[in-house]
């Protein structure tokens, strides 16, 4: 008889990048796949994720990744706000 395979947390990776967010999944026993099953990019903004950070998943189930192929964060960048997009005078 097959034993129940253990239950992990699934890891927060919305706002990382592509390539490290597949890695931290991959890490926890869990497959990042794109929706509809397309190809992963691994450029990009990880934009959300089913299942959310912190619910709990079979090891070995998919976490679904919706990736934003945008520039990539740079990881402890100094920035203590949002981007000004508009002059002060308007």
């Amino acid at each position: 008889m097959d034993r129940p395979r253990p239950v992990t947390e699934v890891p927060d990776v919305v706002g990382l990048g592509a390539d490290d967010a597949c890695d931290i999944v991959r890490r926890a026993g869990l497959i990042p796949v794109a929706p509809g099953g397309t190809e992963l990019p691994m450029s990009g903004i990880v934009t959300a994720q089913r299942p959310v950070g912190a619910a709990g998943a079979v090891e070995g189930a998919e976490v679904v990744l919706w990736i934003n192929p945008g520039k990539e964060a740079t990881v402890g960048a100094g920035s203590t706000g949002p981007l000004e997009t508009a002059s002060p005078d308007l």
